[in-house]
């Protein structure tokens, strides 16, 4: 009986920790990051390692940037932080670390094509294609990766995959593989219910995800917005993505609201990243795409978890 009591009480704990909601507040920490380097535009990619304190920043024009002692957001603008610049053939949309294996995997999309590559490093001569698909629509390719404490991958493309980007389609595929190392990866699907912008225009309606996180080894942070050209105003939100294994749908919910619970204009998020082991500080980035205007700059925000 003892032993049956025990076996309940662990479900229990295992249930109120997993199942707990995940939210966030700001807490008066955003900058924008002055450009320390003329290249260091463009950022569409960030992940933080903090066993070894850097932070790397890539450029969907091909460049990867390494930063090292940071201890704040203003760090960023110290030029002697900067202990890398480096310029790869890769448009990149998003990059993460696999710390237990020592492996980088990032997104790359030029011209028709998107794909997931990795290596030990972000370099053409290294790197082996995980998956390369022709772009499902113009200029919405794969854009967010989650590397898992497990090691799983998942993969999220902007606004669908071939066939998913219709306004009309109220759910998307988000890839994950269990072992992406494995000599045949197995690839699993989950339906996940995408944010439409009817309120936008042209190929800005079908909404955009531009960015997902492991949260732990199952949930997921999910990053969408939208641009609003009449308005000229972006709308993001944060959302809690659980899958369901049995159905292999992801259920969300609301993580935070940049348009109600952030001050002022919030820019065109493109990247995040967590800023310390225990997962409580998210640090997300903003694509400038070269330009500076009211939702176009080099946005730095802290947020910090309840």
């Amino acid at each position: 009986m003892r032993l049956l009591y025990r076996l309940t009480y662990l479900l229990l704990a295992y249930s109120t920790v997993h199942g707990q909601g995940v939210s966030f507040t700001f807490e008066g920490d955003s900058i924008t990051m002055p450009f320390v380097r003329d290249s260091l535009r463009g950022i569409s990619g960030l992940e933080i390692v903090p066993t070894t304190g850097e932070w790397h920043l890539v450029s969907d024009r091909g460049w990867h940037f390494t930063f090292t002692n940071i201890r704040t957001i203003r760090d960023l603008g110290d030029k002697t932080r900067l202990k890398a610049a480096q310029k790869t053939p890769y448009w990149f949309e998003s990059t993460r670390y696999d710390a237990r294996t020592g492996t980088y995997f990032w997104t790359d999309e030029h011209e028709h094509v998107t794909s997931v590559q990795y290596g030990k490093v972000m370099r053409d001569s290294v790197a082996q294609v995980l998956l390369k698909l022709p772009l499902p629509s113009p200029n919405k390719g794969l854009e967010g990766l989650a590397v898992m404490p497990s090691g799983a991958l998942w993969l999220a493309p902007e606004a669908g995959w071939e066939g998913e980007t219709r306004l009309t389609q109220d759910t998307i595929t988000f890839f994950r593989y269990p072992n992406p190392l494995a000599t045949d990866p197995v690839v699993e699907r989950y339906r996940y219910p995408i944010d439409r912008c009817p309120f936008a225009q042209g190929e800005e309606r079908t909404g955009g995800i531009s960015e997902i996180l492991a949260v732990d080894d199952t949930r997921l942070l999910v990053l969408e917005r939208c641009y609003d050209n009449e308005q000229k105003r972006v709308t993001a939100n944060l959302y809690l993505a659980t899958p369901d294994q049995a159905t292999h749908t992801l259920r969300k919910e609301l993580a935070f609201n940049f348009n109600s619970q952030f001050p002022g204009s919030v820019c065109n998020l493109e990247a995040m990243a967590w800023a310390d082991e225990s997962h409580q500080t998210l640090v997300l980035m903003a694509d400038d795409n070269f330009r500076v205007n009211k939702t176009l700059r080099n946005q730095v925000i802290v947020l910090k978890r309840r």
